[in-house]
């Protein structure tokens, strides 16, 4: 238990700083369009799948102390939004891990390339994952919506269908919570800084163009 409360606070923390980064470039990403304002939408992507399944940990876990879902259920309700969020994870992850390719080749520093190392080992981390136990999740989750209906009553069946309801409900409250936890930082954090004075704009871009040799 000490395990999955350290790694739920990992995830947490690094889903908070994905939108807490994508916040601080999200006007400047607006106006530039482009690759920048695609990236800024898949750190958004990633922080909120990061979030939501920490709001699925929290929720499922709930339930099943609560009493409201046995151990079958809980598994199916972990399956279904790992279902549901690993595209999510994995496309962004892809973007992101490129993205830090590109930075590290560009600019170098060790900075840059543990940023790109990390992301690297990441993605292939979660893309193994989702090789190992994405069909396991799909036949749990297909059983369980949809079983054998001969062998049961129709009390069995009423009983099953609201247990099924209460695990959508559930997955789709923690995917809600995580888009909205998303939302709220970058809407929070978006256009903080204080905009640079007229002056301090030329010579910024004074500075950019350099020296211009004489004729």
């Amino acid at each position: 238990m000490l395990w999955i409360i350290l790694i739920w606070l990992l995830n947490f923390g690094i889903s908070a700083w994905n939108a807490y980064a994508v916040g601080r470039a999200w006007v400047e990403t607006k106006v530039a369009g482009g690759w920048p304002r695609f990236m800024a939408w898949m750190g958004a992507l990633m922080s909120a799948c990061g979030f939501s399944w920490c709001y699925l940990v929290v929720f499922v876990f709930g339930a099943h102390a609560a009493g409201w879902l046995p151990d079958d259920a809980t598994v199916v309700a972990f399956n279904l939004g790992w279902i549901i969020l690993i595209p999510g994870f994995l496309f962004s992850g892809l973007m992101i891990m490129l993205d830090s390719w590109r930075r590290a080749f560009r600019n170098g520093g060790i900075l840059n390339y543990g940023i790109a190392a990390y992301n690297t080992y990441a993605q292939v981390h979660n893309t193994l994952a989702a090789v190992n136990t994405l069909g396991g999740a799909l036949r749990n989750v297909g059983d369980f919506f949809g079983g054998d209906r001969d062998s049961r009553s129709s009390s069995d069946d009423d009983a099953k269908g609201m247990l099924i309801l209460l695990v959508i409900i559930i997955v789709a409250v923690a995917l809600l919570a995580g888009i909205l936890t998303t939302a709220i930082i970058i809407r929070l954090t978006a256009g903080s800084d204080p905009l640079p004075s007229l002056r301090e704009l030329e010579d910024r871009r004074r500075v950019a163009q350099g020296p211009r040799a004489r004729v």
